[in-house]
C-alpha cells in the first residue's frame, strides 16, 4: 500500500433518483482537492460516476442531474398501453416504460466516448445480465448505454441490450461496485457514498407500491453484501470507509427537490472530509 498520498476510488451506491445527490457529493469531493483515480457505480449512482469520468465540468453535471429531462429520458419512447400489453404478453422480462431513450439523452450528454476510453478517474459500471444470469462490472463498451442500463429498474422498465446482453439494474446484486478494486494495487482507500431513503407511508399509486417492493429487496439483499465487502476490503487490506446520506425518497412530480438533495450531497462530502481529516493527504 502506498505511503504517501492515498489513492482515492469512489464508488456511488444504487438509490432511486438519487444522482443528484451523488451529484453533489462529488462535486464537494472535487473542490476540497480530492482527485478519485477510479469511480464507480450501480442505477442512479452509475448515471452520476458516468458523467463524472467523462470529464464535464461540474456546472454541466449540475444542470443535467437537476433537469427533469434526465428521468423523463427514461419514458419518452413509451408508446402507452400498447408498450404495456406487448411487454407483458411477449417479453421474457417486461417492463412498465420502454427506457431506449435514455441513451440518446445521455449521448447528448457525454457524446459517443466508451469507457475504457476514460481513464482520469477510470469507471467501473454494474450491470445486471438477464440472459445469462451474472453480474456485470463494465469496463468496456459504449458509456451512454451502460449509464442507462444500469439505471433500469426490474419491471419498471424494460431491459436494455448492451454489447448483446439483455441487462438491468446494476443495484440488484451490487448496490455500490467495489469487488474489482480489492485486488487492485492502484488504489489504496475505497469511499463508498450510499443514499438511504426512508421507507415512510405506503405510496398510493400501484407503479409505487411495486417499486417500493424493489427497492425493500434490494436493501435487504444489499445490506448483507455491504458486509461482505467491508471484511473482504480488511482481508485484501484496503481501506473502506461508508459515507451516507439519509433523505426522504425523491418524486418525479417536484423536480425541484433534486436542487435540495444536491446540496445534502455536498453538506455530506463536507463533513466526511473535515472527520476523515483528508485535507493533509490531498
Amino acid at each position: 500500500m502506498s505511503t504517501s498520498r492515498p489513492r482515492i476510488a469512489v464508488a456511488l451506491g444504487a438509490s432511486f433518483m438519487g444522482y443528484a445527490t451523488h451529484a453533489g457529493f462529488l462535486a464537494r469531493l472535487q473542490a476540497l482537492g480530492v482527485r478519485p483515480v477510479a469511480v464507480s457505480g450501480s442505477s442512479a449512482g452509475a448515471i452520476t460516476a458516468g458523467l463524472f469520468a467523462a470529464g464535464l465540468e461540474q456546472e454541466a453535471i449540475r444542470q443535467a442531474v437537476l433537469s427533469p429531462r434526465l428521468y423523463l429520458s427514461f419514458a419518452s419512447r413509451t408508446q402507452w398501453i400498447w408498450h404495456q400489453l406487448i411487454n407483458s404478453f411477449f417479453h421474457r422480462h417486461p417492463g412498465f416504460f420502454d427506457p431506449r431513450g435514455a441513451v440518446p439523452h445521455f449521448e447528448s450528454l457525454v457524446g459517443s466516448r466508451t469507457i475504457e476510453s476514460l481513464s482520469n478517474p477510470q469507471l467501473l459500471i454494474a450491470l445486471s445480465d438477464l440472459s445469462n444470469h451474472e453480474t456485470l462490472f463494465v469496463r468496456k463498451g459504449p458509456l451512454a448505454t451502460a449509464m442507462a442500463a444500469s439505471a433500469c429498474v426490474p419491471m419498471m422498465f424494460t431491459p436494455l441490450e448492451f454489447e448483446g446482453r439483455k441487462c438491468t439494474d446494476g443495484g440488484v446484486a451490487h448496490e455500490s461496485p467495489v469487488d474489482p478494486w480489492f485486488t487492485d494495487d492502484s488504489i489504496d482507500h475505497i469511499i463508498i457514498h450510499r443514499i438511504v431513503q426512508p421507507q415512510g407511508k405506503p405510496p398510493l399509486m400501484p407503479l409505487s407500491r411495486l417499486m417500493a417492493t424493489v427497492a425493500a429487496t434490494h436493501a435487504s439483499l444489499n445490506r448483507q453484501i455491504l458486509l461482505d465487502r467491508i471484511e473482504l476490503a480488511r482481508l485484501h487490506g484496503k481501506k473502506l470507509t461508508i459515507v451516507t446520506t439519509d433523505h426522504s425518497r425523491p418524486s418525479p412530480l417536484f423536480p425541484g427537490k433534486l436542487k435540495e438533495l444536491y446540496a445534502m450531497g455536498e453538506t455530506t462530502a463536507q463533513k466526511f472530509f473535515e472527520s476523515e481529516h483528508l485535507a493533509g493527504q490531498v
